[in-house]
């Protein structure tokens, strides 16, 4: 935001440049350290690597626009984080705000970000800002419920998958939804189709 007010873009995007440039040069191995040790170094550098590069492509964008406002859309409907006054951190995209929750995830692999990602955070997100759900679709393996996973490991949120079949009654979908209410996490329901009609019915009611 501050290179956007003082339209120092060009140079933001060169200074990015040379971390990325300084992270794909480091070395992940070091003698002194375990093989544990230097696996989480490992993943640290790829999440930081993957980053970075999503950054770049950000600026990137932002300089092909012009961009010379924060409040142009093309910044506004990228995933922002604030940290306000009262010490709490904040993520907004478009007019959406929610708090960040401090769920510790874990050194986990990161997704790597397309266009299409931002389009799934961004319905996702305004889906949440009027209080209901979302459902992705698409064919098998092309990354719907990692893209789920990764939005809520930005949002410092526990993500708990579930594969639903025909096994599923609405008691064991009234279970799971106390169960997710209770501990704050968000419920990701694989192969959601998969239900019987008795039980999607009721599932919308709820």
């Amino acid at each position: 935001e501050n290179a956007i007010r003082k339209h120092s873009l060009q140079q933001l995007d060169v200074e990015l440049m040379a971390k990325l440039e300084n992270y794909t040069c480091m070395d992940s191995y070091m003698e002194e350290a375990g093989i544990g040790e230097t696996t989480v170094l490992a993943l640290k550098l790829k999440a930081l690597i993957l980053d970075i590069i999503h950054n770049i492509e950000v600026v990137k964008q932002l300089n092909q626009a012009q961009i010379n406002n924060t409040s142009d859309w093309a910044w506004k409907k990228q995933l922002r984080f604030y940290m306000k006054s009262n010490n709490n951190c904040y993520i907004q995209m478009v007019d959406a705000e929610f708090q960040y929750t401090y769920e510790y995830q874990g050194n986990a692999p990161k997704l790597v970000h397309t266009p299409l990602t931002d389009k799934c955070y961004l319905t996702l997100t305004q889906a949440m800002k009027m209080g209901l759900g979302g459902n992705p679709y698409g064919p098998a393996g092309t990354g719907k419920t990692e893209s789920v996973k990764a939005l809520g490991g930005l949002f410092g949120r526990q993500v708990l998958v579930f594969n639903c079949d025909e096994g599923i009654d609405v008691k064991s979908m009234g279970r799971i939804f106390i169960g997710l209410v209770k501990c704050g996490a968000w419920g990701c329901f694989d192969e959601f189709n998969r239900l019987e009609e008795a039980v999607l019915s009721a599932v919308s009611m709820q």
